[in-house]
């Protein structure tokens, strides 16, 4: 999907998104605990934002005030270590809760989040998401198997990383964002080369040489950001044995 026609499917989306909780086709199914009244709580206590590509939607250090939930978009989850190095944890895609992992458990948040394409995120009060969680035990628990969710698929995917070669960890990337993200082999990678580095440990420059080693084994077709599959099981090969 190209960024103009992303822009417009936001725009055109986003003026439905400000209606009541209760009926929202963008909501969660961690929703479904809470009675209609705590709904109404809900939607009087949230605000939804369109976020430009390239923006910060929560910043690391920063306080933390709201419960923020990505409708439509792609963003990246961020940590700076002390030596400055950046570090990409994982991406979140629509209907993903934003810095979900610290929310609970610190009152600043551990990550900086950045939207990678223009998105629209709903934003709610964390003191009424809070007060949700003390007065509904079901909804506490789908927040904590949510939780518990996502930190398995980190430790998941930062093992398959760390276990595979620079071939191996090209290939699961570019699978996921086939398969996960956009559901098409053809697509527009929402990172930088850099960005695709600091996500499988690798220096740019090996992902720019192993991107043009698969475009010359005829597995990918490789124009600026726009990435075509050619050869989707020789690259689930490469990932499976890499």
């Amino acid at each position: 999907m190209t960024k103009k026609k992303l822009l417009l499917l936001c725009k055109s989306k986003f003026m439905d998104i400000n209606q009541h909780c209760k009926n929202c086709k963008y909501k969660s199914h961690l929703f479904d605990k809470l009675s209609d009244e705590e709904l109404v709580f809900i939607h009087k206590n949230k605000q939804t934002v369109e976020v430009k590509r390239g923006a910060i939607i929560s910043k690391s250090g920063e306080p933390i005030r709201e419960f923020i939930y990505l409708i439509e978009g792609l963003a990246k989850l961020q940590k700076v270590g002390k030596n400055g190095k950046e570090q990409i944890i994982s991406l979140a895609r629509p209907l993903d809760f934003i810095g979900l992992l610290s929310i609970f458990s610190k009152d600043t948040y551990e990550y900086t989040v950045t939207a990678l394409v223009d998105s629209v995120v709903c934003k709610i009060n964390i003191d009424s998401m809070r007060k949700m969680v003390q007065m509904n035990g079901m909804f506490s628990m789908d927040i904590l198997k949510y939780i518990s969710t996502i930190s398995d698929e980190i430790i998941r995917t930062t093992y398959a990383i760390n276990s595979k070669n620079l071939r191996g960890r090209i290939a699961l990337l570019l699978v996921d964002f086939s398969q996960r993200y956009f559901q098409s082999n053809s697509f527009d990678l929402p990172l930088s080369r850099k960005e695709m580095a600091e996500m499988i440990d690798m220096t740019p420059e090996n992902v720019i040489r192993i991107l043009s080693e698969f475009r010359r084994d005829n597995i990918i077709n490789v124009r600026g950001k726009h990435i075509e599959i050619l050869n989707m099981n020789l690259l689930l090969k490469i990932r499976d044995l890499g």
